[in-house]
Formats: structure tokens, C-alpha cells, sequence
């Protein structure tokens, strides 16, 4: 560093002998002071680091001329204030951060007996995820979102998830409020509509989030298996409260998922019975876009004192591209619950969407929707919304 002082003050010292008028002397005592000020800037480097610094001394084996020298002391002051700033790389090293969120209003008019029209939303929701790395190949996560409700005064906070764990080369496992297995391995590849009850038949009985839950999530090849828990510590069973399997098929455009799910239904200290749901999916992209889904899930309601049931739901899921930003979805449903008489929830229906894809983050759909009641009357909605998706990313070395 003394050397690079040197330098300075021998570029410096032609100058300073050949001044003449007031000018000169001006940009004199202006060079003097800059001298001055790199010197007590080297200095306090140098007390701080305790070692010369690499930058300041490739910097003197590249510059020749004093105009380039005077240069050189805002960068290395600026980085004297990124070291005196709390480092994120000494205790978040190896991660990465996402903050992303979803606005999805609609507005509906519906027609159940008497028409009404709404301001309506599709399950609008703002998160975070993170992870870092702690070993090669051992990762960190975790992840929250809540809902927005737009529908209700912008209502912001009820989770949709928030759970963490590791992801190693053995699998991952993570804790918390997450995605059941059937949701992920089953019910999401019909879930391609914009509508808070999508997919219409899983809709009225399935999960689309568990609490308490612990997840095992391994992937071999080609295959996904998956198998969760959730313990939701009740007094009057001390065991897991849900047990749900599953295991995924994915090759090139084609997703095979089967799952099974079971629990014990309580009512205060008394058990009731429990249910047990197959479920199942096929879906597959083709190379010109279209895609199409089909899901199958079997329910069987096992009582202690009352008549045991079966029921089933479907849903099936085709969307055809219209040229480059739009396409049209189709959707076809139902829901069986096995009870014989009035109170049965029984409904098929089916629906209808056009979407406008302008850019990745938007989207603007018209939708019709159609559902018919056994025991109920029937209904009908028709919407138009749009969507606006947004995610921001840091990534620290």
C-alpha cells in the first residue's frame, strides 16, 4: 500500500512544480487533499484487515496514469462498507429465497334460485419459500403461504402451508402443515381450473391440506413414493390420526399415481368408525399441447353402529391450446357419497373455460360452471376473472 502512495506522489509532484496561476494551485491543493484522503482510507483498510489487500495491489500493477489513480479509492471504499455491514453469506451461505404470491379475482354471476351477482375469489395466497444447503447434497427448507381473501375485504393470514424439513440423497421429510400425498400425487393433475372448488368432485370430502403432518417423500427413477402422517395429539387415540401412501409414475409426458388413505373418525371420546379412499390418476401431454387428466377415487365409510357405505368420486380434465396464448378447458365430474335417501349430497356437472395466456404471469378466463344436485337444486355460475402471478428470487453463493 505504501508503494501505491509512492506512485501517486511521484505522478503528483510534475504537477505540483510547473503550477503557475491560481488555477493550477487550486487543482493542486484538490490533488493534495484527495492524496490525503486515499492515505487515511489505505491506513484504516489496512488496520482493519491487518494484510494488504489483493484488489489494491493488482490495481497498482495495472494503472500508469494520475487520472486513473484518483479513480480507484471509491471502489475500495465502497467495499470497506460492504465489510463493516453484517455478512448474509457468513451465516446464510449456500441458499436461496423465493417470495412469490398469486392475485386471482373474479367476478361471478350465479344462478341457485335466485341470481346473484359477486365479487368472487380463486384462492389468491402470497408465501415464501427458502433452503440452504448445510452438506453436499443435504438441503434445509421450509415454506409458508397464506390465503388473500379478495372476496372478503382482502382478509389476509388463515395458512394454506407452513412446514419445513431436509432433502437429502436419501429422501425428503418435512413437518407441518403441507400437501397431502393424495392431493399431490392424485387430485392435482385435474386441479387445472379457476375455481376455488377445483377439482369439483375431489372437492366435497378429500383433503387439499393436512396439519400435524410428517411426509417421506423418495423418488427412484422414474418413481415417486410417498407416505405421510399426521398426528394431531388427541387424548382418545394416541396413534396417527391419518395414515396416506402413495407412489407416482412419471415418464416423459405421462403421470401414473396411485394412493391410499385412512382414518379414524371420533365424535368426542366415542369412536364412530373409519374411511378408507383409493385413489387414482393417468394424465398425459402431448407434443402439440393438448393436454388431458382423469382421477378415480374409491371411499369406503366403515361404522361401529350405523350402516356401512360406499362412494365415489371422478374428475376428468382436457385442455385444448387455441393458437399461442389461449386454450379451452373442459371438465367433467362427480361425487357419490353412498347414502340411499334425501340427505345424500349426491352432484355431477361439468365445466367450461376459455383462458388468455398474454404473458407467463397472466392469465383473464371466462368460465361456465354447472352442478347438478340429486337432493338439492341444481347450480350454475359463470365467471370471469384474472390472475396474476409474481415471484422474486435471491440466491447466495
Amino acid at each position: 500500500m505504501k508503494g501505491k502512495l509512492l506512485i501517486l506522489s511521484a505522478c503528483l509532484l510534475p504537477l505540483l512544480a510547473n503550477a503557475e496561476d491560481s488555477s493550477q494551485e487550486q487543482r493542486i491543493k484538490a490533488l493534495e487533499q484527495r492524496v490525503m484522503e486515499l492515505e487515511q482510507l489505505l491506513q484504516a483498510q489496512l488496520q482493519q484487515s491487518g494484510t494488504h489487500s489483493p484488489m489494491m495491489a493488482h490495481d497498482t500493477s495495472q494503472t500508469s496514469a494520475s487520472s486513473q489513480q484518483a479513480s480507484k479509492p471509491e471502489p475500495a471504499a465502497s467495499q470497506t462498507m460492504q465489510d463493516k455491514s453484517p455478512s448474509m453469506t457468513s451465516s446464510l451461505g449456500a441458499s436461496q429465497f423465493t417470495l412469490y404470491g398469486s392475485l386471482r379475482p373474479t367476478l361471478e354471476y350465479r344462478d341457485r334460485g335466485k341470481d346473484q351477482w359477486d365479487i368472487g375469489d380463486a384462492l389468491s395466497r402470497i408465501g415464501v419459500k427458502a433452503e440452504t444447503e448445510f452438506l453436499p447434497g443435504w438441503r434445509a427448507l421450509a415454506q409458508g403461504e397464506w390465503k388473500i381473501r379478495i372476496d372478503d375485504n382482502g382478509r389476509f393470514g388463515e395458512a394454506r402451508l407452513a412446514f419445513a424439513g431436509v432433502d437429502s440423497p436419501y429422501g425428503k421429510l418435512t413437518l407441518g402443515r403441507q400437501r397431502p400425498v393424495q392431493y399431490t400425487l392424485v387430485a392435482e393433475y385435474t386441479d387445472i381450473f379457476n375455481n376455488a372448488n377445483s377439482p369439483f368432485g375431489y372437492n366435497q370430502e378429500s383433503p387439499f391440506f393436512v396439519d400435524n403432518a410428517l411426509i417421506y417423500q423418495v423418488n427412484i427413477e422414474l418413481f415417486t413414493l410417498m407416505a405421510s402422517a399426521v398426528f394431531d395429539d388427541s387424548e382418545y387415540n394416541s396413534g396417527a390420526d391419518i395414515i396416506n401412501l402413495g407412489a407416482g409414475f412419471d415418464w416423459q409426458q405421462l403421470h401414473l399415481g396411485l394412493t391410499w388413505l385412512a382414518q379414524d373418525k371420533y365424535a368426542g371420546d366415542i369412536k364412530q368408525g373409519d374411511e378408507q379412499v383409493w385413489g387414482a390418476v393417468a394424465a398425459y401431454t402431448w407434443h402439440n399441447g393438448i393436454y388431458a387428466a382423469a382421477s378415480y377415487q374409491r371411499k369406503e365409510y366403515d361404522f361401529v353402529s350405523a350402516n356401512n357405505r360406499d362412494g365415489d368420486t371422478f374428475d376428468g380434465a382436457l385442455a385444448l391450446p387455441l393458437g399461442k396464448d389461449y386454450k379451452l378447458k373442459l371438465g367433467y365430474f362427480w361425487f357419490k357419497d353412498g347414502i340411499e335417501d334425501f340427505s345424500s349430497l349426491d352432484y355431477d356437472g361439468y365445466n367450461l373455460t376459455l383462458e388468455w395466456q398474454p404473458l407467463n404471469n397472466v392469465r383473464l378466463h371466462l368460465e361456465y360452471l354447472a352442478q347438478n344436485y340429486d337432493n338439492r337444486e341444481d347450480e350454475s355460475i359463470v365467471a370471469a376473472g384474472i390472475r396474476y402471478d409474481f415471484d422474486l428470487n435471491w440466491r447466495l453463493p
